[in-house]
């Protein structure tokens, strides 16, 4: 009788285990690729997520490089769905060093509509949409700009640029511009002129598109117009919980109506304060307005979180919470 119960609790015990271990390899094959737990998502971090995310959903996730940084990194662009669409929305990321967790609530973002390409948001199945519209990440417009805010001036590894950034004013925390002190949401072709001071922030290079990351951005604009239709522009940045989604006089009619019907489909989501209209004088060289008056592309602006930047990664849940369903949400005002 013994022997009996003792080999029930060996085969209960091993049934035990067993399970442990089966849910263990689920939980494991389940668990995220892009980590949103800590504070410094870092390039090395992105590049190798990008891969797995390549690899794990290679007919639905295409990653290109577009161009190079100042500080020879590479600038990588992530199509979602079909690349040969004749409708495009476009994202853009981490313009401004210091604002890296744009970069991953992008990462977040593409793997979340990856996960669920076969189930429903919203009622809609995301395979149909993103078969209409295909969805362009730029999630990292600025790695030289986050490794400087992340690392110090240490981490640019270009001795020259080291050198010349070191003269420069500025925290390197707080750092927004490139590995060139420029500012390059200050560096676009529209109404361009040059101000501010070589460093951390505000300065608008000597000429219009003279950086490398704005040269790679039009770049990629002008390819995917030649295969179809940008339908619209998110820009992601941050601080301030706040979202840029009016237009000046000089958006024609069907832009200014395509880029309000997106501003209220983010504001109805995050909650964001919509902010009053920018002239074209007040916001020279901003990638938004090229979009609107040079390109004729809707375009909107969310500055996400609350805090001064780098933003507290405990600020991250809320962020996307908000946010998770924003670009998906914006691809089915177009399909």
């Amino acid at each position: 009788m013994n022997i009996v119960k003792r080999l029930r609790t060996f085969l209960t015990l091993c049934l035990v285990l067993g399970v442990m271990i089966w849910l263990g390899h689920g939980m494991e094959t389940k668990a995220a690729i892009v980590s949103t737990g800590h504070q410094k998502y870092s390039y090395t971090e992105y590049r190798k997520d990008l891969q797995q995310l390549q690899k794990k959903y290679p007919e639905y996730c295409q990653v290109n490089v577009i161009g190079k940084s100042a500080d020879d990194r590479n600038l990588y662009e992530v199509i979602l769905g079909n690349a040969q669409a004749k409708k495009h929305l476009v994202v853009i990321a981490n313009l401004h060093g210091r604002e890296y967790m744009t970069t991953q609530l992008c990462m977040s973002q593409i793997e979340y509509y990856l996960k669920k390409y076969n189930k429903k948001i919203n009622g809609t199945k995301v395979s149909k949409v993103l078969n209409e519209v295909a969805i362009h990440y730029v999630p990292s417009s600025n790695p030289d700009g986050t490794a400087i805010s992340q690392f110090g001036f240490g981490a640019i590894r270009n001795k020259s640029l080291r050198a010349a950034l070191r003269k420069m004013p500025g925290s390197t925390t707080r750092w927004k511009a490139n590995a060139r002190g420029v500012d390059l949401n200050r560096n676009w072709a529209v109404a361009f002129r040059r101000g501010g001071t070589r460093g951390y922030a505000g300065f608008h290079g000597n000429k219009a598109a003279s950086e490398p990351e704005v040269k790679a951005l039009v770049k990629m604009v002008n390819r995917i117009e030649k295969r179809g239709k940008i339908v619209g522009v998110v820009s992601y940045h941050s601080t301030g919980s706040i979202l840029y989604g009016r237009c000046a006089s000089n958006a024609t009619s069907k832009v200014e109506q395509i880029t309000t019907r997106m501003y209220k489909t983010a504001q109805s989501l995050t909650g964001y304060r919509l902010m009053p209209t920018e002239s074209i004088s007040s916001a020279a060289g901003c990638s938004r307005e090229y979009f609107l008056y040079e390109r004729d592309i809707p375009c909107i602006t969310l500055e996400i979180g609350r805090g001064a930047c780098p933003l507290s990664i405990r600020e991250f849940p809320s962020i996307w919470k908000k946010n998770k369903d924003v670009v998906i949400r914006e691809a089915m005002l177009f399909d």
